[in-house]
């Protein structure tokens, strides 16, 4: 970029975030319109949608106040400029140009676990079963940094086991302003001393993991956990910081976690976002029995919808938000490298052919492996039948047999084997129920996002997935 153009977008930016530091709808909206000029061509439209969701006074526009009234100042400018203009906007020149030379998707964000001690033992977690013997040394981890800001990431998830075990790890941040980094934490561990250093540096977001209310928060994490984190996001909120939470969703929680007493209760703390991810049978002691049903799962995809529509909140759920996405995003808008440096397509999906100590990002990213999950998607026509774990489970078993991919931690190949009949099983139930539902919904993401199915609605879709003899729309 000439000395000229670098000045000039400077100048948009600064003046982008002296208008976002106001609440006023107004300069807003000027914000998200200086946004568009500075933005690429592919990035127009998603910025149109904004700027319409701000003009119709939706939820969006109250997410944006909280960002310039209650974000503190160096928070605000990393999520503004780091977040939205570096990391979804600016940088997407190199990622195309990536894709160009490579043929292969480079991904939006990379998920790192520095990691995988924990200091509590959670019923059914994801990554319970890989080994707590190995952490990522703070010399690779830059290098993972400085690997995914050369493709055009610079925006990182990091997890694990509990990343604030790691002393070291807000040294990362520290030296990397111009990225940003969302972790996912217990809570346990963001002391005083840890939530004033990370109002220091503004490009770290928390993520606190919860189950629902006290009852089931305790229940899976531990006694006194609930009331910890409440304390914490109260800290957190008071400190300026941008920060949000994730939940488990099983058949026993999915709907606390997203009635509006629990949603509302954490808003009025500060929480920006919520992530919603469907309880997975990998990790410690998979069990089936925590899954929802296809029913409940299709009510909680619905409930998200309307949180959405009611809350100043960015609800996300993985499974039923595919159609934003275009449906599976494994080893295409994201990968996840692990403590022992395993690089996974995805979080839940624990196979891998490269190590990223003896290979770098690009050669993992353009393996065989990524290139043929990326080839099958979308797994299926029914974007809200995403998955290849849970879903489409045959691909992922041909996908692994047909590329050598290896476990990366032991019981990682029961996926495969002793759970296929079930997972097999489960597949197609959620395929009857879908196979009614996708026909009767709107399929444009900006609806998707919105909430706007005036064709669907919980009570509907249970009519329509009653074995009532009645025809498909």
């Amino acid at each position: 970029m000439s000395t000229i153009a670098s000045a000039l977008k400077g100048t948009f930016i600064d003046r982008l975030l002296k208008l976002a530091t106001s609440d006023n709808q107004k300069s807003i909206l000027l914000a998200a319109q200086l946004a568009r000029k500075i933005a690429p061509a592919h990035r127009q439209t998603e910025i149109g949608w904004v700027i319409d969701q701000l003009s119709e006074e939706t939820p969006v526009l109250q997410i944006a106040r909280h960002v310039g009234r209650d974000l503190n100042p160096r928070a605000r400018k990393a999520f503004i400029q780091g977040f939205v203009v570096n990391g979804l906007m600016q940088s997407s020149g190199k990622r195309v140009a990536f894709t160009e030379r490579t043929g292969a998707h480079a991904p939006l964000a990379l998920l790192i676990s520095p990691t995988m001690r924990c200091n509590l033992a959670c019923e059914g977690c994801y990554a319970g079963a890989y080994s707590p013997n190995e952490d990522l040394a703070p010399e690779m981890l830059q290098s993972i940094v400085d690997q995914a800001n050369a493709i055009g990431v610079s925006i990182f998830t990091i997890l694990g086991g509990e990343p604030f075990l790691r002393p070291d790890l807000l040294d990362l941040a520290s030296r990397n302003p111009d990225s940003y980094f969302q972790v996912y934490t217990n809570g346990t561990l963001l002391t005083d001393a840890v939530i004033e250093r990370l109002a220091r540096l503004g490009n770290v977001a928390p993520m606190l993991s919860l189950e629902g209310d006290r009852d089931y928060t305790d229940a899976r994490r531990g006694e006194g956990v609930y009331d910890l984190i409440m304390t914490t996001m109260d800290k957190l909120g008071m400190a300026g910081l941008a920060f949000g939470y994730s939940a488990t969703v099983m058949r026993r929680n999915f709907r606390d976690v997203t009635s509006p007493e629990f949603v509302e209760a954490l808003v009025a703390k500060g929480a920006m976002i919520g992530w919603y991810f469907l309880y997975m049978p990998v990790g410690r002691e998979p069990d089936m029995s925590l899954m929802p049903t296809p029913e409940e799962r299709n009510e909680f995809r619905e409930a998200v919808l309307k949180v959405r529509q009611t809350q100043p909140l960015f609800a996300i759920d993985f499974w039923g938000d595919s159609l934003l996405v275009g449906g599976c995003i494994a080893a295409k808008w994201y990968l996840h490298i692990t403590s022992e440096g395993w690089v996974e397509p995805c979080v839940f999906a624990h196979f891998a052919t490269h190590n990223i100590k003896s290979s770098t990002l690009e050669e993992a990213i353009t393996s065989p492996y990524f290139t043929e999950i990326r080839r099958r998607q979308p797994f299926n026509h029914n974007l809200l039948m995403p998955c290849m774990l849970i879903d489409n489970p045959r691909h992922s078993r041909e996908i692994v047999a047909l590329t050598g991919a290896r476990p990366t931690h032991p019981g990682a190949e029961a996926m495969l084997g002793a759970l296929a009949p079930q997972l097999d099983d489960y597949a197609a139930e959620v395929d009857r129920l879908y196979s009614q539902v996708w026909p009767c919904i709107s399929h444009d993401p900006r609806d998707a996002w919105a909430g706007e199915h005036p064709r669907t609605g919980a009570e509907q879709t249970r009519k329509r997935a009653a074995p009532s003899g009645a025809p498909h729309h």
